[in-house]
């Protein structure tokens, strides 16, 4: 068959699987009660119909409640105009973070406003300031004013910013309240009243993680944000057919095992694209070339390191166990592929070489094993470990570490630090949410899934996500360069980055005299970023004392992280507390002298690197998540050893080396999960949260992204999946 007819079988196996939102749900259906509930084994959901309608009554309670809290609102509004015209006292203080380690560190420019309350409920503004660089504040209000009689409550409240909306094109921050501090009347003096320091627990860094995470004790209580109810809903419809499923497959396995099985379960499912492929071509998806192209266009989306003996030729390597804890359930090889282009500029693999246990029985972390096509079964078995390493080494290196913490710890830095500076406008659209949904992945993803369902421990997965995640910089940073025509996946990623380039440096360039005014805010953004980043991959690691296969391990996995991840060891890094760290200053610049061409630059270049990682990227791995994982002899996220001989170099109807069956259905329903349960998309707007001009510099350039295989439409604004 020629090359455009494969591809077009392919394009309609695509459309065909693409996601669709078919649930409509009734009165009875059973409800999700949160994203934050979601569960590998059984969601909390609401199914009982008499839970359903008490939860009916429930929420007619609280939308009543809600009703008397809006007329009340509307009743007693809060007028702008500042009460009083006598300015003659103030009160004054200071603002600081409170966890200990923060505990000196002032919170700039954070709104504070001083309320009065009438014993008729009506509201007078009295004094309203932003507190200084050093967290200093003064509130300026009439002393009479303040001490009438009719107030019946007076109040110091403090602000936060939550969301950006915008609405004629034009920003406008969303600001809550985060704490209220009353006012006795009787502590009131006439002229300065200067009360002790405020310390909030705002925004804190984790620490008992080993990446910039944010403290979330009680995602539904204490969380710096929350998801939209919108957001809540699309999730719920999305996710309960899936949920339905799962739970009908561990009723079965708990009470009649031998009347389910892998088959059963796949089926039970949606199908993916191997599964329309293999029904229109058979035998097609485990070819050479279709391994190839999915290593290229897939999920996986390698970066093809060229050969250093072979000009043309290109390696792919997929680190496995490494020197992380693992059990002894899961193998977990390192695999490495060596391609060459074929005339269709598609690359076909020509060698695949595993390093580590393929049995049970072996216990050398460094015995190698060599295959090529000419091994047959073998090579076929060498494929799809290859294709399942890569399966997890894409979900926990790139979706997980790659955007998910990635973007946390822009994420945090940036909910601390900008506020009035404009670039708050241009970055938080893109940064909210991300911290809650990595909060669900600590039990969901880092402990209740992949420990069980791959080779990793818990453990295991906090040192490699350390380990990752220093191999990841915005500094110098540049999208993967096509090999051949047929490289779809690098030719968006540069289409995509170069619309991001241009909005935001356009962005910029247009608010430069404000972005400098407020460059303290990016200085302390900056500062913050880089303290809390981790060290370099491998920087304290003392090549001297490793085993020659170690360090030649070692050697080999930086090279090829530092490639993928375009990361540059050779730039200047700061050390601290004896850590080189992984991210690069934007600025060391605090405001107080002229700012620099190369900090505008650096400013620009974390911008664009930012938006890029949290929209594009995120959606590029989530998306093609079920196309890839979707079929669970295909590509699961883990091969079990099994008891025979040899182990994993098994063909597919050997399901002793395949997920067992509460793995199987908890695969797929994760995949569905990551690839099906998505809002928030930049073109639709839904919540009015991101800027006009971005969204038409993406639909200007529809077709050609559709040419490469990409709906602009399907981009999401933001990581919260």
């Amino acid at each position: 068959m020629k090359h455009e007819e494969l591809k077009d079988i392919i394009r309609i196996c695509r459309d065909k699987t693409k996601i669709r939102y078919i649930h409509k749900g009734g009165f009875f259906t059973p409800k999700l009660k949160s994203i934050n509930h979601l569960e590998v084994g059984r969601s909390k959901i609401i199914s009982s119909p008499i839970t359903i309608f008490v939860e009916f009554l429930y929420l007619i309670k609280k939308n009543i409640r809600d009703f008397f809290q809006k007329l009340r609102k509307k009743l007693f509004p809060r007028p702008e105009k500042i009460f009083g015209k006598n300015k003659d006292s103030n009160i004054s203080g200071k603002l600081f973070f409170a966890k200990r380690n923060d505990y000196a560190r002032p919170i700039h420019h954070i709104r504070i406003e001083f309320w009065a309350r009438s014993r008729m409920f009506k509201w007078r503004k009295l004094s309203t300031a932003l507190t200084g660089q050093d967290g200093y504040f003064e509130l300026k209000y009439d002393y009479s004013a303040a001490r009438k009689w009719s107030n019946g409550l007076l109040c110091i409240e403090i602000y936060q910013t939550t969301h950006i909306f915008f609405r004629k094109d034009k920003p406008h921050p969303h600001e809550e309240l985060f704490k209220r501090i009353e006012i006795h009347k009787d502590d009131l003096v006439e002229g300065s009243l200067r009360i002790k320091d405020i310390h909030l627990f705002y925004w804190e860094y984790r620490s008992d993680f080993p990446t910039a995470r944010v403290v979330i004790k009680d995602h539904d209580k204490d969380a710096p944000q929350y998801y939209s109810k919108a957001r809540c809903d699309a999730a719920s419809e999305q996710i309960i057919p899936f949920e339905l499923t799962k739970i009908s497959h561990h009723v079965q396995i708990n009470l009649e095992s031998e009347a389910i099985s892998i088959e059963s379960i796949q089926n039970d499912y949606p199908i993916n694209l191997t599964r329309c492929i293999e029904s229109k071509l058979p035998g097609y998806t485990r070819s050479d070339e279709y391994f190839g192209n999915r290593l290229m266009n897939g999920m996986n989306r390698g970066a093809f390191l060229p050969d250093k003996e072979h000009s043309g030729h290109y390696w792919i390597k997929y680190f496995g166990a490494c020197q992380y804890s693992v059990n002894s359930v899961y193998a977990f090889p390192d695999a490495e592929i060596k391609f060459e282009i074929g005339p269709d500029g598609i690359p076909i693999p020509i060698e695949i070489v595993l390093t580590g246990p393929l049995t049970a029985y072996e216990k050398n972390p460094h015995s190698r094993h060599v295959f090529t096509p000419s091994d047959g079964q073998n090579w076929a078995a060498a494929k799809r470990v290859a294709r399942v390493n890569g399966g997890v080494s894409a979900e926990i290196d790139e979706h997980f570490t790659g955007t998910h913490l990635n973007t946390e710890q822009f994420a945090i830095a940036a909910f601390r630090n900008l506020r009035i500076n404009p670039i708050a406008t241009l970055l938080l659209p893109h940064l909210k949410e991300v911290v809650l949904i990595n909060h669900s992945a600590d039990k969901l993803l880092l402990r209740d899934f992949l420990p069980k369902a791959t080779a990793l421990t818990g453990k295991g997965l906090s040192q490699r996500v350390c380990d990752l995640l220093g191999t990841q910089d915005w500094k110098d940073y540049k999208p993967m360069v096509p090999i051949s025509e047929e490289h779809d996946v690098a030719k968006s990623d540069d289409l995509f980055w170069q619309i991001t380039g241009q909005y935001v440096d356009n962005f910029i360039d247009e608010n430069l005299d404000e972005i400098k005014l407020q460059w303290f805010e990016i200085y302390c953004f900056s500062k913050d970023l880089v303290e809390n980043s981790v060290r370099v991959f491998m920087s304290d690691v003392d090549m001297g004392k490793l085993s020659p296969a170690e360090k030649k391990q070692a050697l080999d996995r930086m090279e090829y992280y530092f490639f993928k991840y375009s990361f540059n060891p050779s730039l200047e890094r700061e050390t601290i507390n004896g850590e080189l760290k992984a991210l690069s200053p934007i600025t060391k610049n605090n405001g107080s002298t002229d700012i620099s061409p190369e900090d505008i630059q650096n400013l620009k270049d974390v911008c664009r690197y930012i938006i890029f990682v949290a929209t594009y990227l995120h959606t590029w791995i989530n998306e093609h998540q079920y196309d890839d994982l979707g079929e669970l002899l295909y590509n699961c996220v883990g091969l079990r050893f099994g008891d025979g001989e040899n182990g994993v170099l098994a063909p597919e109807s050997d399901l002793r080396i395949a997920p067992d069956l509460t793995h199987a259905t908890g695969t797929l329903w994760f995949a569905n999960l990551l690839s099906r349960t998505e809002f928030g998309f930049i073109t639709r707007n839904e919540e009015g949260d991101v800027n006009p001009v971005f969204a038409q510099m993406l639909l200007d350039k529809k077709q050609e992204f559709l040419e490469l295989g990409v709906d602009v439409n399907n981009i999401e604004s933001r990581t919260n999946i």
